[in-house]
Parts: C-alpha cells; structure tokens; sequence
C-alpha cells in the first residue's frame, strides 16, 4: 500500500498535484459574507493539491452580501459552480419531504442540490467529494485533509473532522441513541457526549456510524445513491434496528435506559397523512412510528414537527446499508468551535 501511495504521490508531482485525483469541494450557506475571503482562500488551496477539483456551491435567501461575494468569485474562477436561488415560503414548502418543515430539513434540500451536481456524470472521473462548513474564519485544516487520503490508517469511505461543537451529527457504537429516539432529554444532557465523547487529538482513527464536525471527505462511489433528509427515512429505521440490538447486548449504553421508560411511559401513534399535521398537534411525550415501521422516534425538539434528525444521519444510514461502512473520525483533522 505504501509503495502504491508514493508512486502515485510521484505521478501526481509530475502535473504540480500533491494527490494525483480529482476532486469536488462542496459547500452550501446562508449569510455567510464574512467567511467568504477565508472559504476562497482555503477551498482553492485544498483545490490545488489535487490534479483538477471543481467547487460547488448553493446558497438561497442569504440578506447580506453572499449571493454576490460568491457570483463574482465564479464569474472569475472556472473551478467555481454556483447556484443561488430565492424561495418563497410557499415554494419552499412544496419541496419538503412529507411536507415537514425543520431546519435540518432545509439544509437538507440544500445538500441535495450540491449533491445532484456532483454526481453528474460529467463528474465520474472525480475520484472524492469534500463537503466543508462554510462559515469557519480560520484557514482549513488543510495539511491533515491531504494527508488523511495520501496516509490512511486503514481502507474508508468517509472521514471527518474531531469537530466537538457538531455532536447532533454524531452516532457511533457507544453513542447510537441520538435526539430523534430520546428526545427533548437528548438536549437535555448534551454536556454528558461532550464529557464523555473525547479522543485523543493525535491518536487513530475513530470508528463510527455517523459525523461530520465541519469537514467530510467521501469516496465519491461510496455515495452513489445516498440522499441527505432532515426527517427519518426508512434506511434509517433499519440501521437504527441494528444499531439497538447491538446496543442491548452491551452494559451502560448511555440513554438507553431512559428510551426503554418512555416506550413504556408515553403513547405512540403511527405517522400516517391524516397525522400529518402542525407540531402543536404532537405533545412532546408522544412516541410516533412510520407505517408498517418497528421503531418509536420521540420529538427532538418543543417547537418543530416530528420526527426529525441531523440530515448526515439518513445519509450515511444508506451508505452503511449498501455495505460503505468504513466510516471514521481523525482527530487530526480539526476545526473552529
């Protein structure tokens, strides 16, 4: 593997590319004008060390000076694909899954859109797909970055940064329970992940179901297929189901004790149209299933529709499903908090 990677380091040389594979740098935002001298800088660095790269960009209904920032940067740069677009509420909702408007859900839709540019097929021969935070005012990591794919640990198909702040992102053997199954109580006792949830930042790579911590670097035939959703999909109820029986054959897995009570405790509905209606409807200690599902999601928040979720988690939910599971965190690679 080592002489596989310094040859290819070499053939990438002989083009002024550290890495001698494409790549796409994604990113989606919103009023995030402030950010945007640091994002050029760093996404064209990162661009640079690959022997061509594309970056795409969305943005929609940004107030300050985003839009703009990020036309003129593409009307100078080939390398740059930028989409903006204004969404009316009306529109806006029309394009929602199950009609369920959240937060995640939007930024969800607006992954999608970046996403369905870069698995064009016009891109097939771009070998990864880079998905960074666009708001962080400090330079990317960008030497851990390139350095994560030219020395790997071990073979992956995702790697994310050791970003503490993005815990809702996170599921992993000791952590599967997220604020989708326990709920209002998972936000409740968000300080007991950031106590526990702690890796040594020059120590190996961390195995989990799910991250992401302000950067991800995907193999990009690793996403064929894979959608993000800011609601709970069905491949998410499955790897959930394997993710909770996995969890009860071990000893102190957090929350989960307290997810077996409210089974228990709180009534259960099942998510069909008629139900499908505001939030005010569902008390917060209403447990809702999925037609024909076998798990019970709880309410992760007091003022949205439920059942929602991180939009990473669906999205590698499919990956895992279609056998892309070597999914990792490397503490090297940091970000802002």
């Amino acid at each position: 593997m080592k002489l596989i990677t310094l040859f290819l380091v070499f053939l990438g040389a002989l083009h002024g590319a550290t890495i001698p594979e494409k790549v796409l740098i994604c990113g989606i935002a919103r009023n995030v004008e402030k950010a945007i001298p640091n994002t050029i800088r760093s996404a064209t660095e990162l661009g640079s060390h690959f022997s061509d790269y594309r970056i795409i960009i969305y943005e929609n209904n940004s107030s300050d000076h985003t839009k703009k920032l990020f036309r003129d940067w593409a009307k100078k740069d080939s390398h740059v694909l930028f989409h903006s677009e204004y969404l009316s509420k009306k529109k806006f909702e029309k394009t929602l899954s199950m009609g369920i408007k959240n937060r995640t859900e939007m930024i969800a839709r607006a992954r999608n859109k970046v996403l369905d540019i870069a698995m064009q097929k016009k891109f097939n021969s771009y070998k990864y797909v880079i998905w960074a935070d666009l708001d962080f005012l400090e330079r990317w990591d960008i030497e851990n970055i390139v350095d994560t794919i030219l020395h790997p640990e071990q073979e992956w198909d995702a790697v994310f940064a050791y970003g503490a702040y993005d815990l809702f992102a996170l599921r992993s053997s000791e952590w599967p329970l997220g604020a989708e199954l326990i709920g209002v109580y998972y936000w409740q006792h968000l300080d007991r992940i950031r106590k526990e949830f702690i890796l040594d930042k020059n120590g190996p790579w961390k195995k989990v179901y799910s991250a992401f911590g302000g950067f991800g670097i995907y193999q990009r035939d690793a996403i064929m297929g894979c959608r993000y959703s800011g609601i709970v999909t069905q491949d998410l109820e499955k790897v959930t189901i394997q993710w909770l029986a996995q969890a009860r054959e071990k000893k102190n897995i957090p929350f989960l004790k307290e997810y077996d009570e409210f089974l228990l405790k709180y009534q259960t509905i099942e998510l069909t149209g008629k139900n499908l209606a505001n939030r005010d409807q569902y008390p917060d200690d209403l447990g809702i299933r999925f037609p024909n599902g076998q798990i019970t999601w709880f309410s992760c928040s007091q003022n949205e529709t439920l059942p929602w979720t991180c939009e990473h988690i669906p999205f590698h939910a499919s990956m895992i499903l279609k056998g892309r599971d070597r999914i990792f965190i490397n503490p090297k690679i940091h970000c802002a908090p």
